[in-house]
């Protein structure tokens, strides 16, 4: 009986061994190597930041509710200083020429712009670059006219260019001016292409122009042997007389 209890010992002995072999050694090392993976790998989502941003817009979006709702002098001021913030385009040529004068490279977070050679930054402090005349022709309808604008004649089929360089934030039609462009200036200030044949293909909503860059064609005369096209500067929301500060014939 004795023996018996023996050999019945020796083989659980034996089977607790193997068991031992099979089972696989991880070292502190590599434990603490994992440990150390786990900590450094980022945390895309923050349940209490993100609850934190959600509170944030709820608040924001029940204190403009309320502002409209409120008919006081104060609440008016507000509710046009946020319809402005709705309706006013986003300053992309005014943050890129600071951002390169001040970096000395292009904000990627920017509409994407063709690669140039490097400037070195000392050379992004320059002398504000002057307007280029949009089109060969002469002005037969002043400023004063109409207080917006003026209106060019040109040859037949003439292509219009860009006055000076900038991001397009608008290529459409408008009413009254038909086919338009507006490109919008480091200075904060946007040149109006209006009443034109066609707009080219290469100009779309927040593209990047070089200046004197084609926009488009001008619209036939009446006569049939000359162009017209519609040009305007805007600045501080309000147009500016363009012979001011552009040479016409």
């Amino acid at each position: 009986m004795r023996n018996r209890a023996d050999e019945v010992r020796k083989k659980y002995e034996q089977r607790f061994s193997e068991a031992d072999v099979k089972r696989p050694y991880v070292s502190n090392s590599m434990l603490s190597q994992n440990g150390q993976e786990e900590r450094k790998r980022p945390r895309f989502f923050n349940g209490s930041f993100f609850l934190f941003q959600m509170m944030v817009s709820l608040c924001l979006f029940l204190g403009v509710g309320v502002l409209f709702k409120n008919g006081s002098e104060q609440a008016q001021s507000g509710q046009s200083y946020v319809k402005k913030m709705f309706v006013t385009e986003f300053q992309f040529a005014s943050v890129k020429n600071w951002y390169e004068g001040t970096f000395g490279k292009t904000l990627a977070l920017l509409p994407e712009q063709k690669p140039e050679t490097a400037v070195p930054k000392k050379a992004a402090v320059a002398t504000e670059e002057p307007y280029a005349v949009p089109a060969s022709g002469k002005v037969y309808e002043s400023f004063a006219a109409n207080g917006q604008g003026i209106m060019m004649e040109t040859n037949k089929s003439s292509q219009v260019d860009t006055v000076k360089e900038g991001y397009v934030v608008f290529a459409g039609t408008k009413e009254k001016l038909g086919k338009t462009v507006i490109i919008q200036h480091s200075n904060g200030e946007e040149s109006w292409y209006g009443m034109l044949e066609s707009i080219d293909s290469s100009v779309k909503m927040y593209t990047y122009m070089k200046s004197e860059k084609p926009l488009g064609t001008v619209s036939p005369n009446k006569d049939g042997k000359t162009g017209k096209f519609y040009f305007a500067l805007k600045k501080d929301d309000k147009f500016i007389d363009p012979s001011k500060v552009i040479r016409f014939e």
